[in-house]
């Protein structure tokens, strides 16, 4: 019976040390993934963009317009003349 008391802990240890393996895995992983972003963002450099070369040196991009919704283009039947 000693033998099985002595087996039976034996397991269960060998068991915590498995998850313990996983967790460090898991801390190894997490903890390379939080190194990138704390790296500082690079500053902004318009000029080297892929979009500044359809913008002229100097000056600001277009503003765009939005778009009215289709349903506000059309004019109700009540405003339509009675002759139409």
């Amino acid at each position: 019976m000693a033998k099985t008391l002595q087996e039976n802990l034996a397991q269960q240890l060998s068991d915590s040390v498995e998850r313990l393996h996983k967790d460090v895995e898991k801390v190894e992983f997490w903890a390379s993934a939080v190194t990138g972003l704390t790296a500082p963002i690079p500053d902004y450099e318009p000029e080297s963009t892929k979009v500044a070369r359809y913008l002229k040196p100097g000056r600001p991009g277009r503003k765009r317009r939005r778009r009215r919704a289709a349903n506000q283009n059309d004019k109700p039947d009540s405003a339509k003349p009675a002759s139409a």
